[in-house]
């Protein structure tokens, strides 16, 4: 009977353990506004800002006037065979004036000019606490990322353009090679924080329609971190438990 007292006790830890892990654990992936996106609310992300000074990501916020038919819509853009393909559960998303996808993209009908387009997405569903955030992410030209109007990590800032005439020749860009990928540890969310995405196209303009397009893409997975409190109050129930099993079998 000892031994199936332990087995209780052992049983009771896992259980908990299990249900920290597991619990609001919640997994992110860019779409476009009005597309699938697989059930998931938080996700879509809608143009919130333009600035085509060309200069600094300054003033973003508010569309520029020249792009007021786009509204906040996106759209899904296809990587073609230039951009490396979207990341797990997501798709590429960007702004074209021609509201078909299909057409949006490399080789598509739109050039977007010069500048930057802030993307962003609030998170909805979100439990309030700390977590950690495993983040995928690609983009074209390339992308800062920024949480609730703060730079989200040095590590997730625009990348040098370097001498690549595709994207970033250094993360975060358009291709696997510069794929940014980074673990982000004890960020606080709560429903109703919101992720931004400004994308800076800095390509060529006076090239061919749709020869220069841009896009963001991400997928991210969002860990409930266990608060120290929880832990305590964990431990002490478990311990509380085992003096019950053991004076339970003792009698």
């Amino acid at each position: 009977m000892k031994y199936l007292g332990k087995f209780t006790i052992l049983g009771a830890v896992l259980a908990a353990s299990t249900t920290l892990a597991n619990a609001s654990t919640f997994t992110l992936g860019s779409f476009a506004t009005g597309a699938s996106n697989q059930g998931n609310a938080n996700t879509a992300l809608t143009l919130t800002g333009v600035d085509l000074t060309g200069s600094s990501p300054t003033g973003l916020g508010a569309l520029s006037s020249s792009f007021a038919p786009l509204s906040s819509a996106t759209d899904a853009l296809s990587p073609g065979t230039v951009w490396d393909g979207p990341v797990t559960g997501s798709t590429w998303v960007g702004v074209s004036r021609i509201r078909t996808p299909t057409n949006a993209g490399p080789g598509g009908n739109f050039t977007p000019a010069y500048g930057y387009y802030e993307f962003t997405t609030t998170l909805t569903g979100v439990t309030a606490g700390t977590y950690n955030v495993n983040l995928n992410l690609l983009a074209d030209d390339t992308v800062e990322v920024l949480l609730d109007n703060n730079l989200l990590d040095p590590l997730v800032a625009f990348g040098a353009l370097g001498n690549d005439s595709t994207c970033a020749q250094y993360a975060t860009g358009c291709l696997a090679s510069t794929e940014d990928s980074v673990l982000l540890s004890g960020l606080y969310l709560n429903s109703g924080s919101t992720l931004e995405f400004i994308v800076e196209q800095a390509g060529n303009t006076s090239g061919p329609i749709g020869d220069d397009p841009s896009g963001v893409d991400f997928d991210a997975t969002l860990t409930p971190t266990p608060e120290p409190g929880s832990l305590v109050l964990l431990g002490t129930g478990l311990l509380g438990a085992c003096g019950l099993v053991r004076r339970k079998f003792a009698a």
